[in-house]
């Protein structure tokens, strides 16, 4: 592994591949990044957007979901499918939680211990990290990039069809590979609904949050971060002209363009805002 690269555990054992970004002059708490769907701790600006929340004095923590298929700290083919096809929206929060514990209880190497957290999320992690934030105290501040507005979004005739094979498949367009998900994932969003989605969630919620999303955003279109600021006042809303749902960035990263430019300004003057 490399330096700053470490491995974590879930609750039940299940590993959580990790790599920590240090700052030159720390000026606030550690922030945790949670990836989306198909997404990884590695995959395209992540590692960029790390850097540079650490040159403004954070400590940075990205992480694979359990259940994110990718197994290690290589940029590759998914390897872990069992675990793609039993995650869950649950098992997520989980695994986030876990990543929270692990840092107050300094068991990050090379990071000090801290009862104070950030979050950032993108995509599906961006409506995961509201789930776990509103039971976490520790998230001080979440800022949210092209988050999703519910985590139950699957129409009905997807979702008949999903149970009646037992699982689903959903194709990489980065891999070529055919990745199941089995119908558990759907009874865990039927938990999800009755116990109140991503809206009810950042409603209670009471940490300060942001959300970023791009108004060209064709997989979480824009007005999904729209309809969050409108239901939980006090949220922060920034809409990008020309933005896209990868901010205008490609895997492998080539660079960042100005609209990913333009959403880390916005999100480490948040961060600031709240560091103290």
């Amino acid at each position: 592994m490399n330096p700053g690269d470490f491995i974590l555990e879930s609750y039940d054992g299940r590993k959580l591949w990790a790599s920590l970004h240090l700052p030159p002059v720390p000026k606030g708490p550690p922030i945790v990044m949670a990836h989306g769907l198909l997404g990884f701790k590695d995959w395209a600006f992540f590692p960029f957007v790390a850097e540079s929340l650490a040159a403004a004095g954070f400590p940075v923590v990205r992480f694979n979901f359990s259940g994110s298929g990718m197994a290690g700290h290589a940029d590759g083919p998914f390897t872990d499918l069992t675990g793609f096809e039993a995650d869950t929206i649950t098992r997520q929060v989980e695994d986030l939680h876990a990543v929270i514990s692990s840092i107050r209880a300094g068991r990050v190497p090379g990071l000090e211990a801290s009862d104070r957290v950030f979050l950032w999320g993108h995509s599906r992690g961006g409506g995961v990290a509201i789930l776990t934030a509103v039971r976490d105290p520790a998230v001080a501040a979440l800022a949210l990039w092209a988050p999703i507005s519910r985590v139950n979004r699957y129409p009905v005739e997807k979702v008949r069809d999903w149970r009646r094979r037992g699982y689903d498949v959903l194709e990489s367009s980065r891999t070529g590979q055919a990745l199941k998900s089995s119908s558990a994932f759907l009874d865990d969003l039927e938990k999800w609904a009755r116990e109140g989605d991503v809206p009810v969630q950042l409603f209670r919620l009471k940490a300060p949050r942001l959300l970023v999303h791009g108004n060209e955003d064709r997989s979480v279109p824009p007005e999904e971060s729209e309809s969050l600021a409108a239901v939980a006042p006090g949220t922060r809303l920034a809409i990008l002209a020309g933005a896209d749902h990868k901010f205008n960035s490609s895997h492998p990263f080539d660079g960042p363009s100005p609209q990913l430019a333009e959403a880390l300004e916005v999100t480490t003057a948040f961060f600031l805002e709240f560091a103290s």
